[in-house]
């Protein structure tokens, strides 16, 4: 580490500037951030709504295999969060990305598992 020492501030404190005048793009995980099963964690559609009005695009990331892009922007529009299918990323993608790579354009894969992953 070069230059002077900073005095550490406790994360308690937060960010001395909102997250929005920062970065562009927050990556924001799904499952127990967002959302924990069927309901919205608390404050989080209001504070995703206040960083989007500052001009930050949100991603939603998921694991979840299972559900395409459309499925997971619905949930979240459900819950109050502003999400288009576009603005999701699942594993699937993920992996279907890594898949086309290998395989090269006109390969055949044989796609086991729900709607998410044959999308």
């Amino acid at each position: 580490m070069t230059g002077a020492a900073r005095e550490p501030v406790p994360l308690s404190a937060g960010a001395p500037e909102p997250p929005a005048r920062t970065y562009d793009v927050a990556l924001l995980d799904l499952d127990g951030v967002v959302y924990v099963g069927p309901a919205a964690v608390p404050g989080v559609p209001e504070a995703l709504d206040r960083a989007a009005a500052q001009g930050m695009r949100l991603g939603f990331v998921t694991n979840n295999a299972a559900r395409t892009p459309e499925q997971v922007a619905a949930h979240l529009t459900e819950l109050g969060v502003a999400a288009e299918p576009d603005d999701v990323i699942t594993s699937s993608q993920a992996a279907a990305s890594v898949v086309a790579d290998l395989v090269g354009p006109g390969g055949r894969v044989l796609a086991v598992g729900g709607p998410g992953v044959a999308a």
